[in-house]
């Protein structure tokens, strides 16, 4: 099962909350022994930068990249693999 990232409250005051208060940094490294954690600011409105033009050019230009024939197999994938249980035995 899919789970969301992991959110932990920091204390403003700590050296870490006035780290990550630093509004002029990108980002903010943390390190435990040898291993590095990139952390990066997440902006405050996730669809700020949402081109609805941009899309539908992007979509424009994928369209017709797989011929008919080809839909039609990976359609023929999905259902055999619904038929023959392509799921793992792990998961209901």
């Amino acid at each position: 099962m899919a789970h969301g990232p992991l959110t932990i409250m920091i204390d403003p005051d700590s050296e870490l909350g006035r780290a990550l208060g630093a509004g002029d940094l990108d980002s903010v490294v943390l390190q435990r022994g040898n291993a590095r954690f990139r952390i990066t600011r997440e902006p405050d409105d996730p669809w700020a930068s949402y081109d609805s033009e941009k899309i539908r050019a992007g979509l424009h230009e994928l369209a017709g990249m797989l011929s008919p024939e080809e839909g039609e197999q990976i359609k023929e994938r999905i259902y055999r693999g619904r038929e023959e249980g392509s799921r793992p035995i792990t998961r209901p």
